[in-house]
């Protein structure tokens, strides 16, 4: 064979390699939507993810063309945030929209009160559960609903629909425990609904973040990552003092049905102790989980008998006045050392409605832990219970 020939054998099995590879690869694309059969993109597609996220695990965001949003909700759940101005892209078809920024929002959690206080939307509220002016906390919230531009729709178990059918909201937060009772009769009348779930994030910056999440339905990123950011300094600091100290040993628990409710090990409050510097006598309790889980008085005080300092995360109205009359509720805690000592710190009354802060929670924190280090620093989320 002369040279010519084996040129020419060489160009074509060359050729045909590359025509099998560039074919193979081409089998193998995925298709997403906004992409078509062939994986070729359309007009919207995902431009970038968003990075700010550096806690939360339980919602995404992907930005795509035009200010559209693909948001993952906490029951994992794909929603669209379309400008209103804007209209939906090709390629999502299945996906529900919901128009930015809203204007008429129900709230179905006082948590989602204080998520949305550092973006001061307060005026997008047109209706809340859960929460009335006796028991809430947020001013803003209480003076719209005194006025009348913020209506009580109900509690979550007996909301009145056609209240709400009538308030016509755009969206509904609910949080994820409510999904199965709420999420089917919101979709029947027709309105959207938003899944948050930040109880269930294990760091409490990254409960934090879901103010991020809220600001996507109001296009206020850049408000919430300023917000966060300071959050984030603030428990850098409280981190950098507590270093190297050595631990007192924290206990915390609520009485409830004749058992102590303890917060797992796993759980954004377990990483609060640890923040603030605290040994949390439950940090090993089931530690790849969040949550809460009851325990009986005799395996709370086994635990806790030596514990240097005890915290009372109570909710609603009940909380202690003095430490006889939290003893009275469980005689058994009587001889345990934080008891004995006087070391009983509750939280006070707005606590369960001040996710935003949880950042100023843990200075607090470790104010009471750390007391000299902590000098001139005021506790405004707990107080000491008298003796």
């Amino acid at each position: 064979m002369n040279m010519l020939k084996i040129r020419k054998v060489v160009a074509t099995v060359v050729l045909a390699v590359g025509t099998f590879s560039f074919v193979g690869c081409a089998a193998k694309t995925n298709t997403t939507p906004g992409s078509d059969s062939k994986g070729v993109k359309k007009e919207s597609q995902v431009k970038s993810k968003d990075n700010s996220i550096k806690h939360a695990t339980k919602f995404n965001v992907e930005y795509l063309d035009n200010g559209v949003k693909l948001v993952t909700d906490g029951a994992d759940r794909k929603l669209l945030l379309v400008p209103k101005e804007g209209k939906k892209p090709e390629g999502y078809d299945d996906i529900p929209v919901i128009k930015t920024p809203i204007d008429n929002a129900l709230l179905c959690s006082s948590i989602h009160t204080s998520l949305i206080r550092p973006l001061d939307v307060f005026d997008s509220v047109g209706g809340v559960t859960t929460y009335d002016v006796d028991k809430g906390h947020i001013d803003e919230i209480n003076e719209r609903m005194k006025k009348g531009s913020i209506t009580y729709v109900g509690k979550n178990t007996a909301l009145d629909y056609e209240l709400i059918k009538a308030k016509k909201p755009e969206v509904a937060f609910i949080i994820s425990t409510d999904v199965a009772k709420l999420g089917a009769k919101f979709e029947e009348l027709g309105i959207p609904y938003v899944v948050e779930s930040s109880s269930l994030e294990s760091h409490p910056l990254g409960r934090m973040e879901w103010i991020k999440f809220m600001s996507l339905f109001y296009n206020k990123e850049a408000e919430a990552d300023k917000y966060l950011q300071k959050a984030e300094d603030t428990v850098k600091r409280v981190s950098e003092k507590t270093k190297g100290k050595d631990k007192p040993v924290v206990t915390a628990g609520v009485i409830h049905d004749g058992k102590f409710s303890i917060r797992l090990g796993g759980s954004y409050q377990s990483k609060m102790y640890d923040i603030a510097g605290g040994d949390y006598t439950f940090k090993d309790f089931e530690s790849d989980k969040t949550g809460a889980s009851s325990i009986t008085f005799e395996e709370f005080y086994a635990k806790s008998t030596n514990a240097d300092i005890y915290v009372f995360e109570g909710m609603g109205k009940s909380r202690p006045e003095t430490i006889k009359e939290f003893v009275n509720q469980a005689p058994i805690i009587e001889n345990m050392k934080s008891i004995q000592n006087g070391e009983l710190w509750s939280s006070q009354p707005w606590w369960s409605q001040s996710v935003d802060k949880l950042d100023e929670i843990i200075e607090d924190l470790a104010a009471i832990f750390y007391p000299e280090e902590f000098k001139g620093h005021e506790v405004r989320h707990y107080y000491k219970v008298a003796k």
